[in-house]
């Protein structure tokens, strides 16, 4: 058998050890699995287009917020999005690319949400009804550290500091005046690292991304509240939206490609010699639009980004998906894809029938309705459809391709492949076809057979006469995983 191995676009594709394309699977220790598709949840869609979205954790469970250029919205029970903005919404400002994005936190029962157009805001879900001004200025990013509120990259008085971090004073979210007794303080981080990009909070420690450094914040109490320790020059946030984290990991696209910063401490690059080359020469624009997300339920990473291959390439669309296997250390992408935004974000449950309804023809659901999967509260991938609308990662699986390593059917000379067997785990009304790939030589140009579908005893007869070959397995419907291709292949003449 010929396996599907890791995906690695950046090296050559003769022998390569990986393989060569897995778009639309999930990957796994051994190949790769069904990626379940997008699913809109929500019948109304956002007044503008989605620029955030975040889960917050209360002791009922769940509520999710979202915002849009002019307004801040919060969940109801009907998995639809309710205008909570102060009085007279937001400013559509654009200090960065053609929109301003609502980072949000969480302190206790406030939420909060900032977008450097206007002022830090608040909202208390024990007793508001709308956002307010938390403060009288603005920033872009924001977390929690320890028992402070942190914003970075701020606005005061009408003047930006994009090397400042600012925190609140000690479990006091509406205390900013710089004070030794509340520990309310700030810090500009002067230094040839450009615009703070994320803040990533943490009980111990945080972690504030600049675009060419990155620095390990950690409390030592008064007088300096918080020491500065920079872990990382000339490698930091290539796009502010391109960070994510789970657990003791974060995972971040640099200028250079992707990595993984481990316990505030072990930077690793994840896609260096796999993915990095393929996916700066595929990321078409919409640079600001790039965002990552954890889907806990699968051990995956997603970054969501708009590549120049195919899907929609105008507006704030992005079309294409990256996905990384964090538990083991493996890539895939997705495709065809239009989304306006990702994130990390919970769902209501499917209790009725009209809620049913909503996930489409139940019977090519990628799992069974009994799942925890469709739970109430159920953390997982979600965002914004094209149409501005609220779904998860939840539907009918997208149909999957993988190639294989290119091989040699006989060494050294010409053969013809007679017989493939895809090695697909399959349920009801899956789909598999194997189209055959070759080229005479290394400088051609690869030539595309035709694809055949499997017969009953699940083998595809074929005839593809070359030197070098790939096999392109593509699976139509819902499957468990597809682990390899067996070829049958005879020797030919070394004309």
């Amino acid at each position: 058998m010929i396996p599907f191995g890791e995906l690695q676009t950046d090296l050559p594709t003769y022998q390569n050890t990986g393989a060569i394309q897995a778009d639309n699977v999930l990957p796994l220790k051994v190949g790769y699995r069904s990626l379940p598709g997008f699913q809109e949840l929500s019948d109304n869609p956002l007044t503008g287009n989605a620029v955030g979205l975040f889960t917050a954790f209360n002791a009922a469970g769940t509520t999710n917020y979202a915002g849009d250029a002019t307004k801040l919205y919060q969940m109801n029970s009907s998995q639809e999005f309710v205008d909570k903005s102060k009085s007279g919404g937001y400013s559509n400002s654009t200090t960065e690319g053609a929109r301003d994005f609502w980072a949000f936190t969480q302190f206790g029962t406030n939420i909060i949400a900032a977008n450097n157009a206007d002022n830090i805001q608040k909202f208390d879900e024990g007793t508001d009804s709308a956002f307010s001004d938390l403060v009288s200025f603005k920033a872009k990013y924001l977390a929690v550290i320890r028992d402070f509120v942190f914003t970075g990259y701020t606005t005061e008085s009408g003047t930006s500091y994009n090397q400042r971090v600012k925190w609140s004073g000690l479990n006091n979210v509406s205390q900013w005046t710089p004070s030794q007794t509340t520990q309310s303080g700030f810090q500009d981080v002067v230094g040839p690292h450009g615009n703070i990009q994320a803040i990533i909070g943490g009980e111990s420690f945080g972690i504030v991304f600049f675009e060419r450094a990155i620095y390990r914040v950690s409390y030592v109490g008064t007088p300096l509240i918080f020491t500065f320790e920079k872990i990382s020059d000339n490698i930091g946030l290539f796009a502010p939206r391109s960070v994510c984290s789970f657990g003791n990991m974060i995972f971040f696209l640099a200028q250079d490609g992707f990595y993984k910063l481990t316990g505030g401490q072990q930077l690793t690059p994840i896609g260096e010699g796999k993915i990095d080359n393929y996916f700066f020469e595929d990321l078409s624009s919409n640079l600001d639009g790039i965002c990552a997300a954890v889907d806990p339920n699968n051990s995956c990473v997603f970054w969501s980004y708009r590549g120049g291959a195919s899907g929609s390439t105008t507006g704030d669309i992005n079309n294409k998906l990256l996905i990384y296997n964090y538990s083991v250390n493996r890539f895939s992408t997705g495709s065809s894809i239009n989304i306006q935004f990702i994130a990390s974000a919970s769902q209501e449950a499917f209790t009725t029938l009209e809620s049913l309804d909503k996930l489409g023809v139940l019977d090519t659901l990628p799992k069974s309705l009994d799942s925890y999967y469709y739970g109430e509260g159920i953390v997982g991938l979600a965002g914004f459809s094209g149409d501005k609308k609220f779904g998860k990662f939840i539907a009918t699986s997208l149909t999957a391709t993988v190639d294989t390593t290119e091989f040699e059917g006989a060494e050294g000379r010409r053969s013809t492949l007679i017989s493939s067997t895809p090695i697909v785990d399959g349920v009801g009304g899956t789909s598999v076809t194997v189209t055959p790939l070759s080229r005479a030589s290394q400088l051609d140009t690869v030539n595309v057979g035709t694809a055949v579908s499997t017969l009953s005893n699940g083998s595809c007869p074929m005839r593809s006469t070359s030197r070098y070959h790939r096999m392109r397995v593509k699976v139509t419907g819902n499957f468990t995983t597809m682990s390899g291709v067996d070829v049958e292949a005879r020797p030919e003449g070394k004309r």
